[in-house]
């Protein structure tokens, strides 16, 4: 005779519907974003020499959907056996992982480009990364080891692999945050050191403006997924918050977003975007879009005096007409 159910074990697979439900969801906001984007990927990312943020981009963009359809396996299949659930979803705990490591490395080869006179600067966010993810990695297989898969419930019609809460489960994402508070730091602190270098270059201003928005909804989700681990004793909080890959497809999808943008903002100034942030110094050059498209006006020895790099202000150089440039070659009256 089969033992009948606790109202704990009604509230247990309530938040494992809820947790279908929301991976659902999640799953059709990725396709749907994937569908508007498709043409600004195909774009940015689809031709032209391949690199390391190329590489990241694309990776994220795909892994995230592959993470959601295997974890809605696991919660809808009808009759799966333990050792499926149990290999399911320990996969799903290191994945999900491997995931945000991704998309922390899109952000530490965007920051890297802003630092390219700091070794010191890029050392120590390459440090940071590894640190951070090889702790979250720990962490997400010690939860893997603990888990304890529930027996087979298909004699109550509850279909899809059914498991323990991993106690602390917070910590997988803590160290995440700690890392995009440092990243989203350094970001800042580059923009606000020298202000006439921040109001002249697009490309930082937009990374700027996107990065910040990105943190945010970065510090949502893992605020989401902390605070529903440790309320144990409301199920239908807290398995959702462990099982429905919300920290993971939100940052996945803003991460995309905010690389589209920058791509499109480089792509309007006649450029990529590696460029423009590694040489954020140009941007010490008055310069200004001309009537072609990505064409960029240049007028050289026409700047005015910049802090500590000015002192000899008074030099001939200082002097002389401006010589108007253009990136295109192509004189245009109409431009001056």
């Amino acid at each position: 005779m089969v033992a009948p159910l606790t109202a704990e074990d009604i509230a247990s697979f309530q938040g494992a519907e809820n947790a279908r439900i929301i991976l659902i969801a999640l799953f059709s906001l990725t396709v749907y974003e994937w569908v508007m984007t498709l043409d600004e990927e195909i774009r940015y990312f689809w031709t032209g020499c391949w690199g390391m943020s190329r590489i990241l981009f694309l990776v994220n963009r795909y892994l995230n959907p592959i993470i959601s359809v295997l974890a809605l396996v696991c919660f809808s299949l009808p009759d799966p056996s333990i050792q499926f659930c149990k290999r399911g979803i320990r996969t799903l705990f290191v994945i999900s992982i491997v995931a945000l490591g991704v998309v922390q490395a899109m952000l530490v080869v965007r920051v890297w480009y802003l630092f390219s006179q700091s070794r010191l600067t890029r050392m120590a966010m390459i440090a940071s990364f590894a640190l951070t993810n090889i702790i979250s990695l720990y962490f997400a297989v010690w939860a893997g080891i603990q888990l304890d898969v529930t027996a087979n419930l298909a004699h109550f019609h509850i279909a899809g692999c059914r498991a323990s809460r991993p106690p602390k489960f917070w910590r997988l994402y803590l160290p995440s945050l700690v890392l995009h508070t440092v990243l989203y730091s350094l970001t800042a602190f580059r923009a606000l050191k020298n202000r006439r270098i921040f109001k002249d270059a697009p490309i930082l201003k937009r990374l700027v403006r996107d990065g910040g928005f990105f943190y945010f909804v970065v510090f949502i989700s893992v605020l989401f997924t902390a605070i529903g681990s440790f309320l144990q004793q409301y199920p239908t909080i807290n398995v959702p918050a462990i099982f429905s890959n919300f920290t993971v497809a939100t940052t996945s999808i803003a991460a995309s977003r905010v690389m589209l943008s920058i791509h499109s903002l480089a792509a309007k100034l006649g450029s990529d975007s590696a460029f423009l942030l590694n040489n954020i110094e140009l941007s010490r050059v008055p310069w200004r879009r001309g009537a072609t498209e990505g064409e960029i006006i240049v007028d050289r020895f026409g700047r005015q005096p910049d802090d500590e790099d000015d002192e000899e202000s008074g030099s001939p150089s200082m002097s002389v007409a401006s010589l108007k440039t253009s990136r295109v070659g192509r004189w245009n009256d109409e431009t001056w």
